[in-house]
């Protein structure tokens, strides 16, 4: 096979993936993280956590899942998993909407549908606006989210009935998270050994952290070329090249600003900072693994999976570029 095909193949399949983990990373929230209660919450617990996170100025979305059978007012009928959410759904159920928008967080009678819902009862996914029964009255169809899954997400007015087990937040400074669901959890008198973290947010800087690489990998690449190439003598490389260092030195308090507080030490030589920070690692991924059946988290689970096969993708890349220059 001729080196061109490698070449044209391997950048291929690492602009794919690199498009792929870009967007993968758009389609998780910013600055969102989850929590997965082992046991619902009461209503106390609910207006609690409420309390809690408004004091901390938290955004929060209280959720829970029930199997219900919806129908129509032509008669169709389906099972569906019915999202009831105490708080703004779009924080819970950050997905694209093909059609109309997320109910609004005191929309009682709003609701928005799956993809495969609407094909379920309509046979089409134009509905906005059509009206569904449900087993607390009738709500009006706002907007048509991606899933092949049969689910509607429902805002709940109140914390009447509780039974979530479920929380989604979004937290707007700070660069904490886990420092911050705990003080949440103290506030609310909740026991953090009776909840899950998962850092939906951390992932997404991973996801968008990875997809950097390559480019920076293809820009240093480049700059080499037209190192090579420059018509410098041995005096300008000398003064180019201390002008270069000094201007990565000035710009490394700069990036190390950027990360995470959490993943920046004290010391670099303090090991017990970083042995914490592998225990940290090991609990985000077994929660990451161990998540529950819910719709929400098979989606992170699709998203996961996708950024495994997008990993895949750079790795086949990487591999014909080399193979290239074996030829």
């Amino acid at each position: 096979m001729k080196k061109w095909i490698f070449t044209i193949l391997g950048w291929a399949l690492i602009a794919f993936a690199v498009g792929g983990l870009f967007t993968l990373a758009a389609n998780l929230p910013a600055k969102g993280y989850e929590l997965r209660f082992k046991e619902p919450v009461s209503v106390l617990q609910a207006n609690s956590l409420s309390k809690a996170a408004e004091d901390l100025g938290l955004n929060l979305a209280l959720w829970k899942e029930e199997s219900e059978t919806i129908t129509t007012d032509l008669g169709r009928s389906s099972v569906a998993q019915r999202i009831s959410v105490c708080g703004s759904p779009t924080l819970c159920f950050p997905a694209a909407y093909l059609y109309g928008s997320a109910p609004g967080a005191e929309q009682w009678d709003g609701c928005a549908i799956s993809v495969g819902l609407a094909d379920a009862l309509f046979g089409s996914r134009e509905v906005t606006g059509l009206e569904l029964m449900v087993d607390d009255g009738k709500r009006r169809i706002t907007g048509v989210v991606e899933g092949k899954e049969c689910f509607l997400i429902c805002p709940d007015v109140t914390t009447s009935d509780a039974g979530y087990t479920a929380a989604s937040l979004e937290i707007k400074s700070g660069n904490n998270p886990r420092g911050t669901m705990q003080n949440l959890l103290q506030s609310a008198g909740l026991s953090e050994n009776d909840t899950v973290l998962l850092p939906t947010g951390t992932l997404r800087q991973i996801i968008n952290a990875v997809a950097w690489i390559p480019l920076g990998v293809a820009a240093l690449l480049f700059l080499h070329q037209l190192w090579r190439l420059a018509p410098l003598g041995k005096m300008g490389r000398q003064v180019t090249g201390f002008a270069l260092l000094l201007m990565a030195a000035l710009a490394l308090p700069h990036l190390l600003a950027a990360l995470p507080r959490w993943l920046v030490p004290s010391r670099w030589s303090d090991m017990n900072f970083w042995m914490d920070l592998g225990n940290l690692v090991q609990q985000s991924l077994v929660a990451f693994v161990s998540l529950t059946n819910s719709i929400r988290d098979h989606l992170i689970c699709t998203q996961i999976l996708a950024f495994g096969g997008c990993l895949l993708g750079l790795l086949a890349g990487a591999l014909l570029l080399e193979l290239k220059k074996l030829h």
